[in-house]
């Protein structure tokens, strides 16, 4: 996957969202910016995250799908990218889009994963947007 430090302009799908796609409705003139671009090699913020923002994460990877891809991003932490069978380690092919104030979030539906199971710590601001939402 693409590595973006949190709280960034979003740019990873620059064509889409040309094509109007954050042009309309709720995304109009809102910066979009990252959250959760995580990748092997590159540092990020650890910690105890609030209680249920994982499956909070994993809800909303249904209800606040963005930008489906046809190919998969695998989990660039779990050993099981390198050991295990495909089906075995934890994969994504969306994003999740989520309003805040002034600001709307991108982040990959693997953020779920890589809170629950990498202790990956968001932004505060993206956090409190996410239980609000909930």
């Amino acid at each position: 996957m693409t590595y973006y430090a949190d709280l960034t302009p979003y740019t990873y799908d620059r064509d889409n969202c040309a094509r109007g796609e954050t042009g309309a409705g709720i995304w109009r003139d809102v910066p979009l910016i990252n959250v959760g671009w995580l990748e092997h090699g590159q540092p990020y913020e650890q910690g105890d995250p609030p209680s249920g923002l994982a499956a909070v994460l994993i809800r909303m990877s249904r209800t606040h799908r963005a930008h489906q891809t046809r190919g998969f991003h695998s989990c660039p932490f779990c050993a099981s990218r390198m050991l295990g069978s495909r089906a075995s380690h934890p994969q994504g092919s969306a994003e999740i889009w989520v309003m805040g104030r002034g600001v709307a979030y991108a982040a990959p539906e693997l953020t779920a994963h890589y809170v629950g199971d990498h202790g990956y710590m968001p932004p505060t601001a993206f956090i409190q947007t996410v239980l609000a939402t909930a």
